[in-house]
């Protein structure tokens, strides 16, 4: 649950040294739904489509080692799942287009990685920087569905990936270039021009925001400061060198990396191997057939998301969904190993699509939510991605190629470290709701004694008053 909403709100100032105060001024609620459609509208197709190219960006080789990437840059034994490792080792939106697109022209072994290592470095800040940039304009409340913008275009990114790559896959032999290079130029190319675009459509932060007016301006920052006051004070909209300290010895925040770690694990090698798996299902398929055969995967996964981040905002309830992502990726697994035949490995395919986005993309939302100050989220927003980027290295050598065509092993190691998932998160979900209880109880009420209102809510995620989202 959030903290209760207040309905009249304005901002005074107050005595020196002290957060302007909250009084009365309603927020017509006509007028924040304009305001929030205004924000939507300028927010979430930019942060898709950054979202979108990046993963087609990354994980293009998967769709390219069916058109015979592999022979062409003479790779052996596991150089292929080395490539796609260094991405993440190293894991700006105009400097990562240039690179994925000139990784298309690439003609050995040495360059595909000089390539990949590159790709990572221009790509490693944006998806940090959009989970806290979309903190700075919604309410905990909304931030479910509208993070499903930025984790789901991974899911548009697979089906399109594979519909380009079946119309790319005609075109090989075109201009001297075979279909592989085809692909990674034209997956490149709109990553480079949406960078452009971008600089000049962003904003900095609701008080920056041109495409708002004063009052909706106002609006927006109102309404934060009313789902959590925690995050309203000058301090906390800061960074600060005890916040960041904080974030380091915060246990939770640790858990929630384990976490994401497991979700990652199956996010990433799901979506380099998909084609190789379903290759592995039934070896007469034609390489199109392959292709096309992705694009349900996905396009399920990402209705699945949206689905289940509209019950969670709805119900403001986190750890049950994360938990049902990672469940369904464990029961998706067995079946790509035990299964036999065509139908059942398929619909396995399937199974794991359900808690593909779930699992690390309600974390996502659950984590920033719950730590109001600016500078502990920012940090752990950080340390979080840089455990599922971890997963990124690890993932690719789960599937050696020697272990075609059943891929046991991989499938094997991402189910136990899938129940890793659940059991931190199920630790969450227990600490969280016993606190609490706690706090609604009144038994933490010692910790505010002689304290002002700022003080109180200075202590941020700490604050007696201070309501986890669980």
């Amino acid at each position: 649950m959030v903290a209760q909403t207040r309905a009249h709100i304005s901002f005074n100032k107050g005595a020196a040294g002290e957060e302007p105060e909250l009084d009365a001024a309603t927020i017509d609620p006509t007028e924040e739904k304009v305001a929030l459609r205004r924000v939507d509208w300028h927010i979430l197709p930019i942060i898709f489509g950054f979202y979108l190219f990046n993963f087609l960006d990354r994980s293009n080789l998967g769709n390219g080692r069916l058109y015979g990437l592999e022979k062409d840059l003479g790779l052996v034994g596991n150089q292929f799942q080395t490539a796609n490792s260094v991405f993440y080792a190293i894991y700006t939106a105009m400097s990562w287009g240039i690179v994925a697109t000139l990784t298309g022209l690439t003609q050995n072994y040495g360059g595909l990685i000089a390539c990949r290592l590159l790709l990572g470095l221009a790509e490693c800040p944006m998806f940090p920087a959009a989970v806290v940039y979309m903190t700075f304009f919604y309410s905990r409340k909304e931030l479910a569905v509208r993070f499903g913008y930025l984790t789901t275009s991974g899911a548009v990114a697979g089906a399109v990936g594979g519909l380009l790559a079946y119309a790319i896959g005609y075109m090989d032999g075109t201009r001297g270039l075979r279909s592989w290079r085809w692909l990674l130029i034209i997956e490149g190319i709109p990553s480079f021009c949406l960078g452009l675009f971008s600089w000049f459509i962003l904003a900095d932060s609701p008080e920056t925001a041109r495409y708002l007016s004063y009052p909706q301006r106002q609006i927006i920052e109102r309404r934060r400061a009313l789902d959590q006051p925690e995050a309203s004070t000058p301090s906390a909209k800061a960074a600060h060198r005890p916040d960041i300290r904080a974030a380091f010895t915060d246990w939770k925040i640790w858990a929630f990396c384990l976490e994401l770690f497991g979700a990652d694990i199956q996010l990433f090698s799901y979506s380099i191997f998909l084609p190789t798996i379903i290759k592995a299902i039934n070896a007469q398929w034609s390489t199109l057939t392959v292709q096309a055969l992705t694009v349900p995967c996905y396009a399920w996964g990402a209705i699945m998301y949206f689905v289940v981040a509209r019950i969670s905002d709805v119900l403001q309830l986190r750890a049950p969904f994360s938990i049902f992502g990672a469940v369904a990726g464990i029961v998706g697994n067995i079946m790509l190993m035990a299964g036999r035949g065509v139908a059942v490995p398929y619909i396995g395919c399937f199974v794991i699509a359900t808690g593909l986005y779930v699992v690390g993309g309600i974390a996502l939302v659950w984590m920033p939510s719950n730590l109001p100050r600016f500078g502990k989220r920012t940090t752990a927003v950080g340390m979080f991605l840089m455990s599922g980027s971890g997963a990124g290295v690890a993932a690719p050598y789960l599937y050696p190629t020697n272990d075609g065509p059943r891929y046991a092993m991989g499938h094997a190691v991402t189910v136990a470290i899938l129940m890793v998932s659940v059991t931190m998160d199920a630790v969450l979900w227990s600490y969280m709701a016993r606190i609490n209880r706690r706090r609604k109880a009144g038994k933490e009420d010692d910790k505010m004694q002689g304290m002002t209102e700022y003080q109180i809510n200075e202590m941020g995620d700490r604050s007696p008053r201070y309501i986890f989202v669980t």
